[in-house]
């Protein structure tokens, strides 16, 4: 073989390896048709969810976002979405959720999430809601006490169970409660409000549809003097003034910050914490 066929031979197979390398990257999307380059795919790895099962405990909070989703330019601030660990599920707790849709959703397992969606509130397991970019673990610490100045929260008395108006008056007149307690009736709520549908107005007014961040608000309200979370006025979407929570919220709050993906803007998390 002369230098110059070498020289050809060469140059077709690195063209070759360079095109399939890029060309194993390339999603299909035939409903219209289009396609995707993307060549990183989740930025969370098999390595972090190892971690992260290794830490994560029931009644933390997950936030989380993507890189480079269109919704992510129009809802406001760092993390895009928020969900609860719930921990290990028994079949036999479908008895806790009342709304027939939520039975249609409820899933058990050892390792399960509930979040809102645009398909409403449901459970899926946390490997599946590792699958993402950027991913942040917040929890509880072990007493909850009101805080100095809490906040009245604005949720109406209907959504409440007898258990959590119990918590939030020992809340606010100034007892610590393990957060252990308090946790097995947000595992209820969680499961009470299984199946409803999502909230595309963020109406924070009304809880019969739920976001993802007024569905742990809701979860978590008999803690509102604690947390202090309540909905602000945001520009949503670039063009609506809405007043509502949004996942930085809860990151911004006294929660702990367990685990942090490695690709997260440190300086921007740091900022958060301070506001």
């Amino acid at each position: 073989m002369s230098g110059k066929e070498n020289l050809s031979s060469k140059a077709k197979k690195g063209f070759l390896e360079v095109f399939l390398t890029i060309f194993g990257d390339i999603k299909v999307y035939n409903r219209p048709l289009f396609l995707v380059y993307d060549p990183g795919s989740y930025l969370v790895k098999g390595e972090d969810i190892r971690e992260i099962i290794r830490e994560i405990q029931p009644g933390d909070i997950l936030v989380r976002k993507y890189k480079n989703y269109l919704d992510g330019f129009f809802i406001p601030g760092y993390f895009s979405h928020v969900g609860l660990y719930l921990g290990p599920v028994s079949k036999k707790d479908v008895d806790l959720v009342p709304l027939e849709q939520g039975k249609k959703q409820f899933k058990s397992g050892d390792q399960m999430v509930i979040h809102a969606l645009a398909e409403g509130v449901l459970m899926e397991d946390l490997l599946t809601f590792c699958r993402t970019d950027y991913l942040a673990i917040l929890r509880f610490p072990e007493k909850i006490k009101r805080a100095p100045e809490p906040r009245l929260l604005s949720v109406p008395p209907k959504e409440y169970l007898t258990e959590e108006e119990e918590i939030q008056k020992r809340i606010e007149d100034g007892e610590e409660i393990q957060f252990k307690e308090i946790f097995s009736i947000i595992y209820k709520v969680a499961l009470k409000n299984l199946g409803r549908p999502y909230d595309f107005n963020f109406n924070f007014a009304d809880f019969a549809r739920l976001s993802c961040t007024e569905f742990v608000y809701l979860c978590t309200k008999c803690m509102g003097s604690f947390l202090n979370v309540l909905p602000k006025k945001k520009r949503v979407f670039l063009f609506f003034n809405k007043s509502m929570i949004q996942p930085d919220d809860f990151f911004s709050t006294k929660l702990e910050i367990i685990w942090g993906s490695f690709m997260l803007d440190h300086k921007k998390l740091e900022s958060l914490r301070k506001s």
